[in-house]
């Protein structure tokens, strides 16, 4: 028998699931909410049901058919994006140097965990691109430099070869502070074949 009602055990177990929290945190996490903004929070999730859809061009979260970025005029619509995150939008979007647009598959290949190309918008993307290819005139592959980022590259990058658009990747190599001592092959490899002339 639980000391807490089913409502309260049920939140608990779902917040258990959000990243990065166990069942103490989840349970701590209830209760602030429950005993200091309840109303405010269901307001918040009332207004995310059935207002929130994805944008049916990129991917990306909207109020509206199409997102801000999509639907704006202003930005480069030649040069497109391609990450696997809504959270990979706002990084590259805080940087202030992309004015192009996105789209996201919303994962990475991931064979061992069964994520393949059925399972995330790489057929949107090759669609997308096949419909549009006189507007869009490069794709920047955006992955995180894991295998999982490297095996989607190559296979966008298969998939897209003949289409007469420039593929390109973000560059890789040393971060800004990073002592040369403790940096790994694999960065140091990609920061000397990424240099750049002073």
């Amino acid at each position: 028998m639980s000391v807490y009602p089913k409502p309260v055990q049920e939140l608990i177990r779902l917040f258990s699931r959000l990243p990065g929290l166990g069942p103490k945190s989840a349970e701590r996490l209830v209760f602030y909410l429950l005993d200091n903004h309840t109303e405010e929070l269901k307001t918040a999730l009332t207004g995310l049901n059935g207002q929130i859809k994805q944008c049916r061009l990129c991917g990306n979260y909207s109020v509206q058919d199409l997102c801000d970025i999509c639907s704006d005029k202003k930005r480069d619509h030649s040069v497109l994006a391609v990450i696997a995150h809504p959270q990979d939008l706002a990084a590259l979007e805080r940087s202030h140097e992309f004015n192009g647009l996105y789209h996201i598959l919303g994962n990475l290949l991931t064979p061992l965990e069964g994520i393949t190309a059925d399972d995330i918008n790489i057929k949107s993307l090759e669609s997308r691109i096949r419909n549009r290819k006189s507007e869009i005139k490069e794709v920047i592959l955006a992955f995180d430099g894991t295998i999982e980022g490297e095996s989607t590259a190559l296979y966008i990058k298969k998939l897209l070869r003949n289409l007469g658009i420039k593929i390109t990747r973000l560059a890789r190599g040393l971060p800004v502070g990073a002592d040369l001592e403790y940096a790994d092959e694999v960065t140091l490899r990609d920061a000397l074949r990424n240099r750049q002339t002073l």
